[in-house]
Parts: C-alpha cells; structure tokens; sequence
C-alpha cells in the first residue's frame, strides 16, 4: 500500500499546484498587512493598542505561518531604528549593499538577535519580559522545529506542499527586504533623516503591497510612534489597522505640513525645484 508522501509526490495535478501558489500568496500579502498593523506598530511600537488576545494571536499567526520570531524581529527594529544607518544598524543598505538587504533581511535580523540577546532583553524588550508565550516562540530550539518541521511537511506533501510554503515564505521574505532596502535609498526624504518617502507610480504600487511600510519610511524615522506611517495620502496599513482589526492609535495622530520645494530632497539629496 503507497505511503501518504509517495501519493502525494505521484497524483497531483497542475490545477492544484496553481491553487497552492495563488493560496500562498493571499496569505502572504495577508501577512504583511498583520505585520505592519500589529508587530510593527503595536508590538514594537505601541502606536496602535489591541486586545491582548488579538495581539497575541496574531504573532502566533505570523510565527507559525510566516516564521516570525515575535521579539527578535521586534528587538532588531528597534535597534535598527536606535542605529539607523550607522555601523551598527542590522540590515543599513548604505553600508551592506542594497541587494544584500532586500535579500538577506532575513538572515542579518536574527543574526544580530543572536549575538546581542542580553542587550535586546535589557534595551529593547523589558515591556515583555513577563511574557512566556512569547519567549517561547522566540526560543531558537522553538523556531527551529517550527520552521524546519513545515519545511520537511511540505515536501512530504509533495509539488503542492512545496509551492505553498515557498509562495507564502519567499515573496513575504523578499518583500520585508525590499522594506528595509527600497525604504532607506529610493524615494524623497522630506525629514532630515536616511529613510525615504516612495516617489513615482512603481514605488506607490510597492508600498501598497507592503502595507504602506515605504510610503512613508522616511516620516516614520521621524515619528517612530506615530501610528500612521506617511504625512500625506492614504496610509493602508493604519487603514487595516484601525479599520479592520478595530486596533485604537495610542497618541494624536502626526500629519506634519511640507512644503513643495523647500524641504523635499530626493534620495540623492537633490530638492525639488518650486512650481
């Protein structure tokens, strides 16, 4: 009688294969929308305030489905944030190399958790040093079972399995990549800081895949707590945030006036030329 892999690897049809990949990446897009609703601005942050069950089950959601550890990856942005662009940022594309960033995020974040755990525990994470569950996820003997246990899964599951997982895991990998390189080279910075606004119609569409995280990174280097990430326009992070996970912005909302010209400089550093 064939074994559960041996079936799965055998009868399978290609229909299935492109409803895994369309599936992978629907909850992938929807996993960016919960990071920056939730990890980034309520967990990291404290811009935006959920139910405590609300939070904690989506960093469950995103550990399990995304592979997230909860506090390293909220350590690492705070650090990040602390350091930006200097020496010591953890994944700064000035001094890696933009590629290397939009590629490797993923690597460089636990990288630096790793070796400066006990400053990250005293600096960064002393709000949450009660939290067991989320230590626990954050364990590396947890995140390791939990990532290579659905990594082996998938292959057991066959060309199905295999696509799923990679559709959900390498597009949110390369795009949270593409939010840490993209959000500190491309664009205008209208705030004396190395982050940068997205500029021009692909950098839009981008920062709406990404939950608006670039069209405003350069103004959320300004205002770090601010629950809305851009000065100007529509922000559809805070829009999913407050609208559709009912999440309550902790301060007054920042919408700082700029001027055309005066004070918006492209990521060369060239002001635009008043109209």
């Amino acid at each position: 009688m064939p074994t559960l892999p041996l079936v799965c690897w055998t009868s399978f049809t290609w229909v299935q294969v492109l409803g895994a990949v369309a599936g992978g990446l629907v909850l992938c897009q929807l996993n960016l929308y919960l990071t920056t609703a939730v990890l980034h601005r309520g967990l990291t942050h404290a811009a935006i305030l959920y139910p405590r069950w609300l939070q904690r089950s989506v960093v469950a959601w995103l550990f399990f489905t995304a592979s997230i550890p909860p506090l390293t990856w909220s350590a690492a942005h705070r650090h990040h944030h602390a350091t930006s662009d200097t020496p010591d940022d953890p994944h700064a594309p000035g001094r890696i190399g933009f590629w290397r960033v939009l590629l490797l995020t993923w690597y460089y974040v636990p990288r630096w958790a790793r070796a400066n755990w006990a400053v990250a525990r005293q600096r960064y994470l002393s709000t949450v040093q009660h939290e067991r569950f989320l230590h626990w996820l954050d364990k590396p003997g947890t995140a390791n079972v939990n990532f290579y246990g659905q990594l082996a899964l998938s292959a057991a599951l066959g060309p199905v399995g295999i696509v799923f997982w990679l559709a959900r895991i390498l597009p949110y990998a390369l795009l949270s990549g593409y939010v840490n390189s993209a959000g500190h080279t491309l664009g205008e910075r209208p705030f004396d800081n190395l982050g940068t606004d997205a500029r021009g119609l692909l950098q839009t569409v981008l920062g709406y895949v990404v939950a608006g995280e670039t069209l405003g990174h350069n103004h959320h280097h300004r205002y770090p707590t601010n629950a809305v990430l851009r000065a100007e326009g529509f922000d559809p992070g805070f829009w999913f945030a407050t609208t559709v996970l009912r999440g309550t912005p902790v301060r007054p909302i920042i919408r700082p006036p700029l001027t055309v010209g005066a004070n918006r400089r492209d990521a060369r550093g060239r002001f635009d030329m008043p109209s």
